[in-house]
């Protein structure tokens, strides 16, 4: 279900491959992306997310971006992401939502952030952020405004009006 994915020393990215004519659609659906941003957060995009998947009958790829440290080696990062965890995991299947729907976890080790976009998210992907609005940027903000800039069609989700419709 999950998968590690460590960039190259050099942070140089590897492209998804040839450009083909399909792939310069205005949104690419071959799977629905939601980025983690901490688990509540994460778990109310899985939510949104699953059921736009279903409706697409694409899978669902859950994608986190793991920091590495420069004092320790790229390849040896200091514990796990939250999604590889069990508790995340019985959570997602908890919700009940993604029945049907094939959910993918991949974790991206890097130095800088900015290095994934161009190999996490194939040219104009659907991705889905849950995260709360407020005056600072907050990390899903941040992440919004970096995946549209780079040419994605980004769903932000509300994480509070998600909170009170699911505990009702």
């Amino acid at each position: 279900m999950g998968e590690i994915i460590q960039l190259e020393r050099d942070g140089l990215a590897r492209p998804h491959g040839i450009t083909r004519e399909h792939d310069r659609a205005p949104i690419h659906t071959r799977s629905v992306y939601v980025v983690y941003t901490s688990i509540e957060e994460t778990l109310t995009a899985v939510r949104i997310a699953s059921a736009l998947a279903k409706e697409l009958s694409v899978p669902l790829t859950v994608v986190h971006t793991k920091t590495v440290p420069y004092v320790l080696p790229v390849d040896a990062p200091n514990g796990l992401s939250p999604i590889q965890s069990d508790v995340f995991l019985n959570r997602v299947r908890d919700t009940g939502l993604h029945s049907g729907v094939d959910v993918r976890v991949r974790v991206y080790l890097c130095r800088e952030i900015q290095h994934v976009v161009p190999i996490a998210f194939r040219p104009h992907s659907l991705i889905v952020i849950a995260g709360h609005r407020s005056w600072w940027p907050t990390r899903a903000e941040r992440w919004r405004r970096a995946l549209e800039a780079a040419g994605h069609f980004v769903l932000f989700v509300d994480d509070a009006e998600h909170q009170e419709e699911s505990d009702a």
